[in-house]
Formats: structure tokens, sequence, C-alpha cells
């Protein structure tokens, strides 16, 4: 059961794209940002519904450093922000051989299309000259 919530997660992430376009906040480095804060937390959230004390401590400090790492991108270079989209993607797919993973199974190959299509979206907006507001 990998594929079907990966290309869930594609398609969500490609109508993630068109909506900021739609919305006139594609160029927004704030949209990017507050995305990747968004995609981090739900991790956290995961962890609060399973109830131990330990996982909501590890989630919310893994959710923090993507969200430092985030205020560092939207500060100096829109290109962390898109690192930080990839690197979550590829969390959200080792997560469970590293430390205990709240989600549930299909989450990790879900949120791996949301953040590789959006992380691609951003690189190729940057690799192409645009700048972010």
């Amino acid at each position: 059961m990998f594929w079907v919530p990966l290309l869930a997660g594609v398609g969500l992430g490609g109508a993630t794209v068109a909506l900021m376009v739609l919305g006139g906040v594609l160029n927004q480095r704030g949209t990017w940002a507050t995305t990747m804060v968004a995609i981090a937390s739900f991790y956290v959230v995961f962890a609060i519904q399973s109830g131990d004390t330990l996982e909501i401590i590890v989630h919310t400090g893994l959710a923090a450093g993507f969200a430092g790492l985030v205020i560092i991108g939207a500060r100096t270079s829109s290109w962390i922000l898109a690192a930080a989209l990839l690197a979550h993607g590829i969390f959200d797919v080792f997560v469970g051989l590293v430390i205990a993973n709240p989600a549930p199974g299909w989450w990790g190959p879900f949120c791996l299309g949301i953040d590789v299509v959006l992380a691609m979206a951003l690189a190729t907006m940057l690799w192409r000259g645009r700048t972010l507001d």
C-alpha cells in the first residue's frame, strides 16, 4: 500500500501549488515557510493522538528543528526552504526505521508525495530565476 497514498500525495501537492497560483501567493516566502511548518507539525499531532509522552517530546523537537530550518531559509535563502521540504519527504520515508513513528502507515508515502512536489515546484521557480517576496 505504498503507491496509492504516494500518488494521492503527489496529486494533493500539485493541487496545493495550483491553489497557491490561483491565490496569488506562490511567490511569497511566507507561504512556503508556513506550509513547511504546517507539514512538520503533523507528526506532533499524531504523537499527541498516541498519548506517548516521549513521542510527543521527540516529535515536537523534530518539528521545532524543521521550523528553525525554515526560519533560517525564510531569512537567508529560499533554497533552504526547498531543501527543508525535500528533507522532510525523505524523513517521512525513514522515520519509522530510526524512532517510533506515531503516524498511520500510509502517511509516509502520502507526505513524501506532497513534500517532493512542493520542493520541486519551489526549486524549479528558483532555478528559473524567480525570487520570493
